[in-house]
């Protein structure tokens, strides 16, 4: 893993920033991509040339003006809306621990799980773990999976059903009536709490984070098992709904900027 104070390399700092700048203009020329960088012009050429052989350059004709591939779509393909309410919820998120102390953490569906993206259990004094980060918490007997499959709209809700029986030993399980009473008052009370058990002594309340509809993330607080009451609840839930509420604000002002 890079350390934090390691020196940037100057050859990919100059490729990104020569990315930038041919991103600001339908197309432009090596003199002007000298003024604005003011780099030489013999290693805008190198680096040109290097992005042109790597697709994501392309040269317009014998004019010596330059523009973008097709190619560098691709290097947003793999960051989802999912990975947008991360980037925005962490700094949330940290702002909320250190304010309360207790960790949380935020989590998106990965087919049948929720998958912790992001949590602030290292940053706690609290933490039940040294971290969750990476943790896949099933959609049935998890907080976090409840409150998604809970708020979650209906032909979703049908699929990760459909899902979640083809994978399971336990099928009859899935879609019962006692399954889905106990979804209509997780929906209802906007919260699943996960109460300690054989597998786990810790506790957790979670909440959803929604936009349009949709569940972007879910977002929680684990604490110890025993101190996971009513008036735990009460005390730390608002919070929790209130980040939340920001996270899918920041997301919708990220995402009407284009």
């Amino acid at each position: 893993m890079p350390r934090m104070n390691d020196e940037p390399v100057r050859s990919v700092t100059r490729a990104l920033a020569l990315l930038r700048a041919l991103n600001e203009e339908p197309s432009t020329s090596l003199h002007q991509l000298h003024l604005r960088l003011g780099l030489p012009k013999a290693t805008l050429s190198r680096l040109l040339g290097t992005l042109i052989h790597e697709g994501y350059v392309q040269a317009e004709g014998t004019g010596g003006r330059y523009r973008l591939g097709s190619k560098v779509q691709e290097l947003a393909g793999g960051y989802t809306q999912r990975s947008l309410i991360v980037d925005i919820g962490r700094p949330l998120a940290l702002q909320v621990t250190k304010e309360i102390r207790w960790p949380l953490a935020i989590g998106t569906l990965d087919g049948d799980a929720v998958v912790v993206r992001y949590s602030t259990m290292p940053y706690s004094p609290l933490a039940v773990h040294a971290t969750t980060l990476g943790q896949r918490l099933g959609l049935l007997d998890t907080a976090m999976g409840r409150v998604y499959l809970a708020h979650c709209d209906a032909l979703e809700r049908a699929a990760l059903f459909e899902l979640l029986a083809a994978a399971s030993p336990d099928r009859q399980l899935v879609g019962t009536r006692e399954l889905e009473a106990d979804l209509r008052l997780v929906r209802h009370q906007g919260y699943a709490v996960r109460l300690p058990n054989a597998r786990r002594s810790s506790a957790t309340i979670a909440v959803p984070v929604l936009h349009g509809g949709s569940v972007l993330a879910t977002l929680c607080l684990t604490t110890f098992g025993r101190l996971m009451t009513p008036r735990m609840i009460r005390q730390h839930l608002p919070v929790l709904q209130q980040t939340a509420e920001a996270m899918a604000a920041a997301y919708e002002a990220r995402a009407a900027e284009g």
